[in-house]
């Protein structure tokens, strides 16, 4: 074998390994503690998710798309979002990470719904932020 074929087998098998060996190859996925996800398969189709199961794309959908904005620290994450690509009207969303799910069963996700506090308009949620003590600030994706 030639040693320009060797570079060509080469570069082949990264591109596979790259592809195929890559957790989801086709969502952008950002981590935003305790299973939530911020799943992004397009500019329009981006949604906050709660998922056990690391880089399935899917799970329990927390925050509809289309997500424009979001922040988060350890104990909250909140987030900006609308129905569609020319916004008309947004929805704010406050997540309290700090519960705990011991166990998948059917009231995992009443647990999870427990914990979000939306969809809310504008100043419902700079209300329960400054009540909250919540001093994350929306920033845009």
């Amino acid at each position: 074998m030639t040693i320009q074929k060797t570079h060509k087998l080469r570069a082949t098998i990264i591109l596979v390994n790259l592809f195929f060996g890559a957790c989801c190859p086709f969502i952008k996925a950002k981590e935003l503690g305790h299973n939530f996800i911020l799943s992004e398969y397009d500019n329009i189709d981006r949604r906050i998710l709660y998922s056990k199961d690391k880089c399935s794309g899917s799970g329990f959908e927390v925050v509809p798309m289309t997500v424009l904005e979001y922040d988060n620290n350890t104990k909250w994450i909140i987030a900006k979002s609308s129905k569609s690509r020319f916004p008309v009207e947004y929805y704010y969303w406050i997540i309290d990470k700090a519960f705990d799910i011991s166990q998948n069963n059917d009231s995992t996700i009443n647990i999870i719904k427990s914990h979000i506090y939306g969809p809310l308009d504008s100043t419902t949620f700079a209300i329960r932020l400054e009540r909250q003590k919540i001093s994350l600030k929306l920033k845009k994706i």
